[in-house]
């Protein structure tokens, strides 16, 4: 498989796919660490990737330019995790966990207002 960045340059990779969390995993054994760190935290050459296996395109992915970190596996294999920008892991707990402050307020509320009607029912 290879895979094409923005700017035309090229990268050989085992695979590539969109993760459950939202991020985007490519694996390879193409390159060092420090070569891929550097090629994908260009958010310029990120910004729109298509992967091709014999000259036929089997995935593009846009707007994956926020480079999560890099995954040592066994084999010499080296797993590039991408993300979004403002959809990052910790941007998207971030964001749980102020609904989930905001939803403890409205309950909170909503007891009071339950507690309140019930008071003027019983009167």
């Amino acid at each position: 498989m290879k895979l094409t960045y923005n700017d035309g340059t090229d990268l050989q990779i085992q695979s590539a796919s969109i993760q459950c969390d939202g991020t985007l995993l490519i694996k390879t054994v193409s390159a060092t660490e420090e070569d891929l760190r550097g090629m994908f935290g260009d958010t310029l050459k990120t910004k729109k990737m298509v992967v091709s296996e014999r000259s036929q395109t089997v995935g593009e992915y846009e707007g994956y330019t926020t480079l999560e970190g890099i995954t040592k596996y066994t084999a010499g294999i080296i797993g590039i995790i991408l993300s979004r920008p403002g959809e990052t892991v910790a941007e998207k707990m971030d964001a749980l966990i102020k609904e989930n402050f905001d939803l403890k307020e409205q309950m909170e509320m909503l007891k009071g207002c339950i507690l309140e009607m019930s008071e003027q029912v019983y009167q």
